[in-house]
């Protein structure tokens, strides 16, 4: 099956059009195979109207099916005996009607959106709920356009397992933008943030389809795989006008580094805005799904925001979105702060990232997981021995292999425990500027 983007009058992703206009007509739907047609109108569903671009005929040229119908089962059993026959042309044309489209942009949106299923925790749930902007309406019309249709259709069409996934990224990387713009003023400007946050997020891992287990294989082997680069380029590659700010933000959605001072709070610029949401959403979606031996004592929202806590600790990612992290799950702030302090403590390490705090998540040593033994911190008494090779926490891709490891000194700092009397406005209230209003999640 193959989509003809005739007549496509819409403007780029970048562009007003990209969430807010409806399609342009004039798109067909071409089969050159019955069983691709037939496989097609399962997937849209029974009772759906298309409209062929012209009847469907028989052998004899008589007319078997008009131009508009409603695909029933009865149909679909009709056409397939005259196909067994041999009496049915094979090319079959569907030309883009409202109601086909409508339906089709709803079919991708039901596995784009599978992370705002009732009764299960992700934090797409509670941005969407804060925002001001119509994250899932502005998606859907993204979806809805003519060079991304074709694209999302493919993958829901063979149940690739990437593509809820890039959906709760998506709705993830716009909400945090959306929130970083609320706190930050940024007016006009906000929307189109926000929109390339959510197009970065729908395209990011667009490299990773076919993978079944494509977090154990790519993301948490990012300097091996290099699917960021080749999904960038593949995303262009698909959508020839995606602007070069969003090709940008996909190549780089991995966070490797620390680039951030966790007590800092400069303005960024807003691709800067859309890349640091989108490197962030993806961070959150590797810590709710990775395989880590973890407590079993702390549920899957503790566990994030701990994780979370201790990347904003380790300066990983920029500190205003803390403040959107602390007043989203208000309710977590203890754990999300249990964990900025313990990241914080590892970010003091001179030779970073040697020095990993454990066990998890009641960390009362630190080990240096490097075996850097010259260093100030290091402790060659009592070492630590690992039995077996053991994911890390918080370090997506970081192994630490068996043996015995040196003691760091800073553990002499690591907190006692989750401090539940600080609040949330007076952990934020240490570091925001006197002129800043709040984050408003």
């Amino acid at each position: 099956m193959a989509l003809n983007p005739e007549e496509n009058v819409d403007s780029g992703p970048a562009g007003e059009a990209a969430a807010e206009t409806k399609p342009a007509a004039g798109a067909v739907f071409a089969f050159t195979s019955f069983k691709e047609f037939l496989k097609f109108v399962a997937y849209v569903g029974d009772d759906v109207q298309i409209e062929f671009a012209e009847p469907v005929l028989d052998s004899a040229g008589a007319a078997l099916v008009q131009k508009g119908v409603h695909m029933r089962a009865t149909l679909q059993k009709s056409l397939q005996q005259f196909f067994d026959r041999g009496n049915l042309n094979e090319n079959i044309i569907i030309a883009d009607a409202e109601a086909l489209h409508s339906a089709l942009r709803e079919r991708i949106c039901r596995t784009l959106f599978r992370c705002l299923d009732v009764g299960r925790f992700h934090v797409a749930q509670a941005l969407v709920d804060a925002s001001q902007i119509n994250i899932q309406g502005m998606l859907s019309n993204v979806v809805a356009r003519r060079d991304f249709l074709p694209v999302l259709l493919k993958l829901d069409q063979s149940e690739d397992p990437i593509l809820p996934h890039l959906g709760e990224v998506a709705l993830v990387a716009a909400g945090l933008a959306e929130q970083y713009c609320r706190y930050a003023n940024t007016g006009a400007a906000t929307r189109e943030i926000v929109r390339y946050a959510l197009i970065g997020g729908l395209l990011h891992d667009i490299a990773l389809t076919d993978d079944a287990d494509f977090l154990l294989n790519d993301i948490e082997k990012i300097a091996e795989s290099a699917h960021a680069s080749r999904s960038a380029t593949q995303a262009k590659q698909l959508l020839p006008d995606l602007p070069a700010e969003i090709t940008d933000i996909i190549e780089h959605h991995h966070r490797t580094g620390t680039p951030y001072d966790p007590e800092t709070d400069s303005r960024l610029s807003p691709q800067a805005i859309a890349g640091e949401a989108l490197a962030l959403a993806e961070y959150i979606f590797v810590q709710l799904r990775s395989q880590y031996k973890k407590d079993e004592k702390m549920n899957s929202a503790e566990l994030l925001f701990y994780d979370l806590g201790r990347a904003f600790g380790q300066g990983r990612f920029h500190p205003q979105f803390k403040r959107i992290a602390a007043r989203l799950w208000e309710k977590l702030f203890a754990t999300l702060h249990y964990g900025f302090e313990i990241g914080a403590v590892e970010n003091q390490c001179p030779k970073k990232p040697s020095a990993i705090a454990y066990p998890t998540p009641r960390c009362t040593q630190i080990m240096c997981h490097r075996h850097v033994a010259n260093c100030e911190y290091f402790d060659a008494q009592f070492p630590l021995e690992v039995l077996h090779a053991t994911r890390f926490p918080g370090r997506p891709g970081v192994m630490i292999d068996p043996g015995k490891y040196g003691k760091c000194r800073l553990a002499a700092k690591l907190p006692k425990g989750i401090n539940e009397k600080l609040t949330a406005d007076a952990w934020l209230k240490q570091s925001q500027p006197p002129e800043s209003g709040e984050a408003g999640a």
